[in-house]
Order: C-alpha cells, then structure tokens, then sequence
C-alpha cells in the first residue's frame, strides 16, 4: 500500500489487496487498475473519506459478507480482463 503522486501531481493511493480494494469498492470508491510487471495495482484518488474508510476498514469494519464477496469477486474479474488486454 503506497501514496505517491502520479504524473498530474494528484494525490493516489494504491494497493495490491483485492479485499481492502474490496472494502473500499462496497463504499463506493472506484478504483483504476494498472498493470505493473506481472501485478495489477489498485490505484485510488486520494481523499480525507478514503482515508476514514480505510482506517474504518483497519478497525475491522462490519460489512454484510455477500457483498463483500461480490464486490472481491467483481474486482478480480476486472484484473482478469486487465491481465488478459495486455
């Protein structure tokens, strides 16, 4: 999990955890994915609610499990198709 500032100079935040990403994506953040070698990055726009929800998440968060499952599920379809349009 990382904070850099891309090429805009806009604030991202990235992960490679699809369940984090998972989380996140349940509240509404769409995440852009890029390939870096052999890995998919989840790459997010920074913002103070990203950051709320990410120390929610960290403090173990509820969730209901099927979407959570659902919405996991959905993201490693798109690395998939990412993957697959290399």
């Amino acid at each position: 999990t990382t904070l850099f500032r891309s090429e805009q100079t806009k604030k991202v935040f990235t992960t490679l955890c699809a369940y984090t990403s998972g989380y996140l994506y349940l509240k509404e953040f769409t995440p852009e994915l890029i390939q870096q070698g052999e890995k998919v990055v989840f790459v997010f726009p920074a913002s103070d609610e990203l950051y709320k929800e990410l120390s929610n998440y960290n403090s173990g968060a509820l969730v209901e499990a099927s979407r959570f499952a659902g919405a996991i599920k959905n993201l490693k379809s798109q690395i998939h198709s990412v993957r697959r349009n290399k």
